[in-house]
């Protein structure tokens, strides 16, 4: 094929005579050949194998357009086709257009659903543990053959959960028979490239392939065999191929013959043990040559796992390893496993604006390793190792179709839920237990076959010690005791309110979500219809309510939604609809951002703009993060409304059951389980608590702030600008109080037991403290909300009290106005209440239910790592003063508890990292402009720590200027003798503005206006402006002279002048740390 030809101007390199490029590409290593091509001739060229054309396009903008189903559809060619031998017309290597394909696929959506990954997860850890049993049983100096092993586990993994069958890889030498067979087929298939006279000299190959094909082919025929020999196995069985012997099509109404569930079961075993495999190898390999990143790996993991390595990890726990998935996705993004797939134009296109020209069927290859690399996408460095591509704010800005490691749309890999499942339970499952041990210093080297693996990757392990997994802590130990039966549910009676309830699923979560729903709302007296959404086309009903619960595939409606939703996009009237009251909760994962709750979205919008009323806001949940979650968030608020909709008096808050979520049961003294720091939180000793308020002399301060010190532990380093993260506990005083109020002394025993079907956050089934389950736990001092008075309101019986705690919690005016300027401007707690309302009968346990978690609280660090790092400092003000409820003294809960701790003491905390911006430019020249009153003076010192560090290193400083306010010189001028004497050295220049001292009162932004004469030509000059503290007065009334600086030496309008503000936040110029004021 000549250059000129049809695909200009499309770029290629030379060719040869007859074989065209056939010969040039790398027969070893083709995927990284064309990868180099790429860097080469750009985002799209073509090759000429013999003759026939290959199109290879890897630039993102492109690969959009390529993604767009109703032009391009997967085309299976090359070594793909070849595949057939073993996988025949399976989900992998059959065309869409073959009938087995759609019908498999319609079958196997629901066993790849989350309902089912939560039934695979036992077999799962099943083979993790022959994996972790097999490597702690390893001699010091024995090495692992990482890709052998992650092999063994992947193809175990499948075998297990696709069709009960057990290779038992880790207790063989070699690997089963059936893959031996399986390898040395896709080898065969794999060299196998079409050239002249290829046949002659493969014939022995291909007759060792036909033999291996038949072998394979006769074991999985025998599987199969004997599943259909009893019934009942059929019946009983979970796993997928039950699902593909009992399964139906819905569109055919036909099920899959045994010849295509025997290929289905081949493909599962390539697709699902190669991929996988490939990516666990990756993952390790990143993580040795990224300590960072394999620290906070350790963290999440030792936090999430807990450090009983003797404790099966449940799915919730895996769901929860957000960090781990970020790595194993950025693992996919540098070396996919499946490097390349195949498209096709359904009919003559066009690319690029109309620059390229595709006829009809030419083949099609997306790079998606060069896909992955593309620096329009990924930055100026595409090729470094950085987990925070996956996070999520990354992923909400991303383009869709610029990470395509599995495949696009309909043809994607059906098993990526299982497949990153799997992979998230056994990386945690190794770190949990390992030290990883990178001996040879190995360097990545690429084997190709059908997919892409590391080549001679080896490492050592040893185990970790039970210190270093007990320093990030996890959950609480399940206890020995076993749990009291639940109470059977009891019906209430009806009021017999209809209720639809419809769902559209294919992967069974909506349907299961619809099904639950269903019940409770029986349960509740509701009379109760549930079915899919295309059972009630052209008739929803205008009495009661219609609850729809849908997913979305791929942007397209689930099969048992498609006629529901064409019917909604028919030629309906405006008021179709009229009458109608429903709410729609839509199921989805936001890994699919382009067509993320597309379903959902459209049926709320259609039902709206013909005529019905949504009861509440449409509800999503996202199978990426906590779907279940998310719906036991949005179903008791929307439940609420809904009942207020209908006139009943019900409370859908309850589970069905009705039992509180928490039993108490007395116990004797016994050891109690250590309960671990929320967040990564690991223990730090004080090792200074120092008073920095003047208390003496003729003007002493009547209040504190506390200069306190902490060790670092050796795995904690911080920045300049960071915040410390400390876990406080409550007031002693305090819990003794709350605990006497309900009948305890701080030191009782309890145990806590969890209702059944609830999720629970405080330690249940182990003993505990009343103390400590109050000090450590829950917050005790939030403002009572108004449900919180409405559930005490229930537990009184008192005549006189009962009226006066209603009154909080109607929807009138009066109530709404009462609550306000009683319970939320007075700041009261149930607590308050129940000392304001004596004769409620609250019990404990619905107490604690009402309580939230006790949340971290967050302080700027106030040195720099230059000087000791080691330690760090926080700069803490001390709330206290009289509680404006009224009752006593309030007493923040945080400052407290830190000031009351002694040097030596142990607090929980961790450092985390400041928002962006909030950080000392790397240019030390670049000038600077501090504005920090009070404790927000923090982060300043530091900063200021840090310059002198710089200057004492030969740095060249620009200009500084440190805004710092207080009340009086003699009472709360912190860190006066240090800040002197740093702008005495030229580290900054220091202006203070002291309200409370003779003369007029002056705060920072007077300050600022009034040096208005240096601040703009630093401003001028590039300075970024700093300002920490109060958000609520200082940070606008700051705002507002920086924007009247502008104003006065611009000349521009108001309009103009906060725009200029706004653009100086936008680029990092103006940045904030401030906190609510008040």
């Amino acid at each position: 094929m000549s250059s000129k030809n049809r695909l200009d101007p499309i770029p290629h390199p030379p060719t040869k005579p007859v074989v065209g490029n056939m010969l040039s590409l790398d027969s070893a290593a083709p995927v990284q050949h064309l990868t180099r091509l790429a860097k080469e001739l750009g985002p799209i060229f073509w090759l000429d194998m013999m003759g026939s054309p290959i199109v290879v396009v890897s630039g993102h903008d492109l690969v959009d357009e390529l993604s767009d189903e109703k032009r391009f559809d997967k085309t299976v060619r090359g070594a793909l086709r070849r595949v057939r031998a073993v996988g025949g017309d399976g989900l992998f290597t059959a065309d869409t257009r073959e009938p087995n394909w759609s019908k498999a696929h319609n079958i196997l959506l629901q066993p790849f659903g989350n309902r089912a990954m939560q039934s695979y997860h036992p077999s799962m850890v099943d083979i993790a543990e022959q994996l972790v049993q097999k490597w702690e049983r390893l001699n010091a100096d024995d090495e692992i053959d990482v890709v052998h092993d992650m092999t063994a586990l992947t193809l175990d993994t499948i075998g297990l959960c696709g069709f009960e069958y057990r290779f038992n890889s880790f207790y063989r030498r070699d690997y089963h028979p059936f893959v031996e067979s399986l390898v040395r087929s896709l080898e065969t298939i794999m060299m196998t490239r079409g050239l002249p006279f290829e046949q002659l000299w493969m014939q022995k190959r291909r007759k060792t392939l036909a033999e291996d094909v038949a072998f394979m082919n006769k074991m999985v025929d025998e599987i199969i065999a004997e599943r259909r020999k009893s019934a009942e196995g059929i019946d009983d069985k979970k796993d997928m191929l039950a699902a593909m012997m009992t399964g139906v099509d819905r569109s055919t109404g036909e099920q899959l013959d045994d010849v295509n569930i025997r290929y289905q079961i081949n493909t599962f075993l390539i697709a699902g043990h190669e991929t996988t495999s490939g990516l666990l190898s990756y993952t390790l390999y990143a993580l040795l040559k990224h300590p960072d990143i394999l620290k906070k790996a350790y963290e999440e993991v030792d936090r999430v796992f807990g450090p009983d390595v003797n404790a099966k990890p449940t799915y919730q726990q895996v769901t929860q390893l957000t960090y781990i998935t970020q790595i194993l996705k950025e693992a996919l993004r540098l070396w996919p496993p499946a490097p390349a797939y195949g498209i096709s134009p359904l009919k003559d296109e066009t690319l690029g604006g109309g620059k390229y020209k595709l006829r009809k069927g030419t083949f099609t290859t997306i790079l998606v390793t060069a896909l992955h690399r593309d620096p329009s996408v990924w930055g100026p460095n595409p090729d470094a190792f950085d987990p925070e591509n996956f996070s999520r704010e990354a992923e909400a800005k991303r383009p869709v179709n610029a990470w395509k490691p599995f495949g696009n749309g309909q043809r994607a890999c059906i098993g990526r839920g299982f497949a990153m499942h799997e992979a998230a339970l056994a990386l945690g499952m190794i770190l949990q237990r390992f030290k990883l041990i990178d001996h040879q210093r190995y360097q990545m080297h690429l084997k190709e076959t059908l997919t892409m693996k590391p080549e001679g990757f080896k490492i050592k392990v040893r185990p970790r010690a039970d210190r270093e997994r007990g320093a990030y802590g996890g959950p609480i130990a399940a206890t020995s005791s076993a749990p009291k039966a639940p109470r059977q549910p009891t019906a209430r009676p009806g009021h017999n309110t209809p209720m639809l309830v419809l769902y559209g699923s294919n992967l069974g979560t909506a349907e299961e979500l619809a099904t639950r729903m269903a019940d409770l709302a029986e349960i509740n007296g509701f009379a109760v219809h549930l079915g899919p959404l295309d059972d009630y086309v052209g008739k929803l009903p205008q009495e009661g309510g219609v609850l729809i619960i849908c997913a979305s595939y791929n942007g397209a409606p689930p099969d048992n939604a498609t006629q529901f939703v064409k019917w909604l996009g028919d030629d309906l009237p405006k008021d179709a609809f009229a009458g109608v009251r429903y709410a729609v909760f839509g199921c989805g994962n936001s890994d699919w951002a382009a067509t993320y709750q597309s379903v959902p979205r459209l049926i709320d919008e259609q039902l709206s703009s013909h005529g019905a009323r949504a009861v509440y806001p449409r509800g999503e949940g996202d199978a990426r993060s906590d779907l279940d979650g998310q719906f036991q968030k949005w179903f008791p608020a929307a439940a609420q409304v809904a009942t207020k909709e209908f006139g009943i008096d019900w409370n859908f808050t309850r589970t069905a059951e009705d039992d509180p979520l928490y039993a108490i049961e007395p116990v004797a003294v016994t050891a109690v389980n250590t309960i671990v720091a929320q967040g990564g939180a690991v223990a730090m000793k004080v090792l200074a608590n120092d008073e920095l308020q003047n208390k003496g002399g003729s003007n002493p301060s009547e209040r504190s702030t506390r200069h306190i010190e902490v060790q670092l532990p050796s795995n904690v380093a911080y920045r300049v600008g960071d915040h410390l993260s400390v876990v406080p506990r409550n007031d002693p005083t305090l819990v003794d109080s709350v605990a006497r109020r309900f009948g305890f002394l701080p030191a009782d025993q309890i145990r806590l037991q969890v209702a059944e079907g609830r999720r629970a956050q405080l330690p249940v089934g182990d003993a505990v403290s009343v103390g400590r389950l109050l000090s450590e736990f829950v917050e005790l001092q939030q403002v009572a909300t108004r449900k919180q008075i409405q559930i005490m309101a229930e537990h009184t019986r008192c005549p006189v009290t009962k009226p006066k705690l209603l009154a909080f919690v109607g929807e009138e005016p009066e109530p709404l106005e009462r609550y306000r300027s009683e319970i939320i401007t007075s700041r009261k707690s149930v607590f308050d209440l129940l000392l304001e309302y004596p004769a409620c009968e609250l019990p404990f346990h619905v107490y604690l239910e009402m309580l939230s978690l006790l949340a971290p609280r967050y302080y700027s660090i106030s040195s720099s790592p230059s000087v000791d790092p080691a330690r760090c400092s926080v700069t803490v003000g001390v709330v206290e003063g009289p509680a404006a409820s009224g009752r006593g003294t309030y007493k923040g809960i945080c400052s407290n508890y830190l000031a009351n701790r002694r040097p030596g003491d142990a607090i929980y905390a961790t450092v985390r990292e400041t928002k962006a911006g909030f950080r000392l430019p790397d240019d030390p020249s670049v000038p600077i402009i501090m504005i920090g009153p009070g404790t927000g003076l923090a982060p300043f010192r530091g900063f200021l720590q840090e310059r002198a560090a710089r200057k004492a290193k030969g740095a060249t400083l620009g200009p500084a200027m440190l805004f710092f306010g207080c009340r009086h010189p003699d009472q709360d001028f912190l860190y006066a003798d240090e800040l002197k004497a740093l702008a005495a050295s030229g580290i900054t220049e220091l202006f203070t503005a002291f309200s409370r001292a003779d003369g007029p009162k002056t705060y920072v932004q007077h300050l600022l206006a009034a040096q208005k004469d240096k601040v703009w030509p630093l401003i001028g000059q590039g300075a970024i402006i700093y300002v920490c503290g109060d958000g609520g007065k200082m940070e606008p009334d700051v705002k507002a002279a920086l924007v009247a600086i502008h104003r006065e030496n611009s000349g521009s309008d108001a309009a103009a002048a906060a725009r200029w503000i706004e653009e100086m936040g936008t680029k990092n110029r103006y940045v904030l740390d401030v906190w609510a004021g008040g």
